[in-house]
């Protein structure tokens, strides 16, 4: 059945359009422009106005686990779970993120192949949930980062081969370690932990292929070195200095803020191991003006919320977007356009996060105007999904 979406229309690729209208037909969008010139539909319609809020592309996330849901303890949550219950908690954080108005995430770990299958039950229309590009296991070095997401490798041949094998069952892109993390104790933020050859190694096999690679990269120097080989997004940069600002954008590279997950573990730090909650708080004190830095430097951000990680629920990619706004200093517009299109580029997928005639039926209707106010993303009203109405989670920032 056709829906008809009416009101202030936010394409984020093209200028807004007042009094416009969006129509999707047979799971694609067919029309986007003034509501005076929207084609006539004939037979059972969906029709859907706006009010005082707006039309807008369904949001995109470019950084959750979807095996975990939020619990303090993120590893324990994770080592402590069978694989049925982890595919479980999967498949009911994918439906959670679709009904809060995220249309595709890009999922950067899970274990044994959970989150490529999860991918593959939703793309074949047996499972709910937004369109999921799944990186597989993570790699990471021995005794490093989220070895519980990933695969312990060290070494080239090592490197290449771990990268082939994700690739090979099904996924869309490889993530690297390259630097310590947040979470994982005794593991220092700013340690390089692989050689550029060897980041070099897992890039180039993905590159060939024409897949995404993503990087976990805090720390300066394993940040450059996971540049310079290749990685097409920084996730997290909360240390980044001027000289690997400049090589990012020599390389392009997208960078891929979670301030979220660190603000809501805060939020709940009496509850979290104290050595995370030290690690959290070193992050936030640098963390703004390192993103900063690489906003006015002209760097493509994209939102995006790490979830699943302690008290980070999925389905939260909004609240990122205000982050931006608040602390980094992006306009309404240019958050908007993090959480959608630029969100959607680290996904390799330019048909998703704006209004397009062509590019799938993916729309939300918001409860207000985000240009006037970047939280009315948090209100979701109406979620449309391949064509077909979701049944929306109401957020408040």
């Amino acid at each position: 059945m056709p829906v008809l979406l009416r009101g202030l229309v936010l394409p984020v690729l093209g200028d807004p359009v007042p009094r416009g209208a969006v129509v999707v037909e047979d799971g694609v969008i067919s029309y986007v422009g003034p509501a005076s010139r929207a084609p006539h539909l004939t037979g059972e319609v969906t029709e859907v106005d706006a009010g005082d809020g707006a039309v807008v592309p369904g949001m995109v996330d470019a950084h959750v686990h979807l095996v975990a849901d939020g619990a303090a303890d993120f590893a324990g949550s994770v080592v402590g779970s069978s694989a049925a219950q982890l595919a479980a908690t999967a498949a009911d954080n994918a439906r959670r993120s679709l009904a809060a108005g995220t249309v595709a995430v890009r999922d950067l770990g899970a274990p044994g192949g959970i989150a490529i299958a999860v991918a593959a039950r939703i793309a074949a229309g047996r499972a709910a949930g937004p369109e999921v590009a799944a990186a597989g296991r993570a790699l990471t070095v021995p005794g490093g980062h989220i070895p519980y997401l990933g695969v312990e490798v060290q070494g080239v041949p090592e490197l290449a081969a771990a990268a082939r094998a994700e690739l090979a069952v099904g996924a869309d892109g490889i993530k690297l370690v390259a630097t310590g993390g947040v979470l994982t104790p005794g593991s220092a933020l700013g340690n390089a932990p692989f050689a550029e050859d060897e980041l070099a190694a897992a890039a180039a096999v993905a590159r060939a292929q024409g897949r995404w690679v993503a990087a976990h990269a805090i720390g300066h120097e394993g940040t450059r070195r996971a540049l310079r080989a290749g990685a097409t997004s920084v996730e997290h940069g909360y240390l980044l200095d001027d000289e690997t600002v400049e090589l990012m954008a020599t390389t392009g590279a997208v960078l891929v803020t979670t301030q979220v997950a660190v603000a809501r573990m805060l939020r709940h730090r009496d509850q979290v191991d104290p050595a995370v909650v030290a690690r959290a708080e070193e992050v936030q004190a640098v963390a703004i003006e390192s993103l900063r830095r690489a906003a006015r430097a002209g760097i493509p951000i994209a939102g995006a919320t790490d979830a699943g990680t302690p008290f980070n629920a999925h389905g939260g990619v909004a609240e990122e977007a205000a982050l931006l706004v608040a602390d980094i200093g992006l306009t309404t517009a240019q958050a908007l356009r993090a959480v959608t299109a630029t969100a959607a580029s680290c996904l390799l997928r330019p048909d998703l996060g704006h209004l397009s005639v062509g590019a799938p039926g993916h729309v939300v209707v918001t409860g207000g105007n985000p240009l006037d106010d970047v939280t009315a993303l948090s209100d979701v009203r109406t979620v449309v999904h391949r064509g077909r109405l979701v049944e929306p989670i109401r957020r408040t920032p």
